[in-house]
């Protein structure tokens, strides 16, 4: 299978050119042998994705020093790093933006994960006056073992599976398409005669 350009990109800056700290786009066109303004441009925009992912960092214009793609945190750690957070505030209020800031998660996964534990009886939702975000203080501590929420995980894997049937789906029309045009473009040729 060919490798992509942005895989390209990411071995010269790896493998070919590792042992320079700072890398410039003129010597990755050249390793690609790309002459042209025109032709440098997908290094440019291969670049600024990489920038975005932080496994690129500018030193200054046009020059840039290659740090790695930076795993993330996988779900099992967020969704213990969020336990661990609210035992250790078992005493006080905590609220999704406390979970947000520290370990790694989104609003939407914070808050779902918190109406989880007051839906098994760990915590107790406190609502707050004046649409300010509602706060949480546990009444029984669920033990330092991780508590997962399975029906979260079963919808995550039925979306997963609806997904995959969909893009199949997709494929198969795709496919369909191709042949129908192909078929018109062969009548075309055969009326033109």
């Amino acid at each position: 299978m060919p490798k992509s350009f942005a895989q390209r990109v990411r071995e010269i800056m790896q493998i070919e050119l590792k042992d320079r700290d700072e890398v410039s786009i003129q010597e990755i066109a050249a390793r690609l042998d790309l002459v042209s303004d025109q032709e440098k441009r997908p290094v440019y925009r291969t670049i600024r994705d990489f920038m975005k992912r932080k496994e690129v960092v500018r030193v200054r214009p046009g020059i840039y020093r290659y740090q790695g793609i930076k795993n993330g945190v996988r779900p099992a750690d967020k969704t213990n790093c969020m336990l661990r957070l609210i035992r250790a505030n078992r005493t006080e209020n905590i609220m999704a933006s406390d979970l947000v800031a520290n370990c790694e998660v989104s609003e939407i996964t914070a808050k779902e994960y918190l109406r989880f534990l007051v839906r098994r009886g760990n915590l107790r939702r406190i609502d707050m006056p004046n649409n300010k975000p509602s706060r949480y203080r546990m009444i029984k501590d669920p033990g330092p073992n991780l508590v997962r929420n399975e029906e979260n995980a079963e919808k995550l894997r039925r979306l997963r599976e609806k997904q995959k049937e969909a893009e199949a789906a997709l494929s198969a029309a795709q496919i369909a398409i191709n042949k129908g045009q192909a078929a018109i473009a062969d009548m075309a040729v055969i009326a033109g005669k």
